[in-house]
């Protein structure tokens, strides 16, 4: 679904301060009532451009004193904490009084993504910030690199390195790819690497490989060179000439 949003929501959904979205069914293409969890919506905003966030749940309540009760202001709204305000400020939307008594009202709680106008800085901080080098055992290290991949289901994972005294380990990359095959997604669009000392890295070879393996379409994964410039390089540039084309 793709929903228009003012800045200052926009805004607080990125924060993370909103994260209940309040919408009415008028007169319009829009039908809340379908939403459900793990559904994309694609939101537009003057300040962030185009950003994506996921439907955590949907509820739906015959009046805005009702939602207000049972949901609270303090991530339903963006201006306010004060209950009445609160319900003098939807009603003050255009048509939404109206619309809310005759067809109720929608809470839509979401999780905000990915702005696309910032993806590389917002894989960047996720792919540093999940970095913590650290002793598991007296034979296994982790935590000092970190990966951030984006699939084209617009979700996000992230893993660290895992190193072992007998190569029993896996790289960063390979570990945020666990993590998306454990939540049955697929087809990676971009990727950042942070390596020990907080620099841009490259996949090595061995993940190069297991990248490619993924998808037919891996060869156009769009793998970060450098932060400031946002350069990328394509999988496919990166290992040339692969042998498994006519075999994914």
């Amino acid at each position: 679904m793709k929903l228009k949003i003012n800045d200052r929501a926009a805004l607080a959904i990125k924060n993370n301060t909103k994260r209940v979205e309040i919408r009415v069914n008028k007169n319009d293409d829009k039908d809340y009532s379908k939403l459900k969890p793990n559904d994309i919506i694609e939101f537009t905003s003057e300040n962030l451009g185009i950003f994506y966030v996921k439907v955590l749940e949907v509820n739906h309540y015959q009046s805005l004193e009702e939602l207000f009760t049972m949901e609270g202001t303090r991530y339903t709204t963006s201006s306010t904490n004060d209950y009445n305000e609160a319900i003098n400020n939807v009603n003050k939307l255009n048509g939404y009084e109206d619309a809310i008594k005759k067809n109720g009202v929608y809470a839509i709680h979401i999780k905000y993504l990915y702005s696309e106008n910032h993806v590389w800085e917002e894989l960047y901080e996720l792919a540093k910030n999940v970095r913590n080098s650290r002793d598991v055992s007296g034979m296994i290290s982790a935590g000092g690199v970190g990966a951030a991949i984006l699939t084209k289901n617009h979700n996000i994972y992230t893993g660290v390195c895992i190193d072992t005294a007998s190569s029993l380990g896996m790289c960063a990359e390979r570990n945020a790819i666990a993590n998306m095959i454990t939540n049955n997604d697929n087809g990676i669009t971009k990727l950042v690497c942070i390596d020990s000392k907080g620099n841009v890295g490259y996949p090595c070879g061995a993940c190069r490989e297991y990248l490619m393996q993924l998808d037919k379409n891996s060869k156009n994964i769009e793998i970060l060179k450098n932060i400031e410039t946002k350069e990328t390089v394509k999988l496919e540039d990166l290992i040339p000439e692969w042998w498994g084309y006519d075999r994914v």
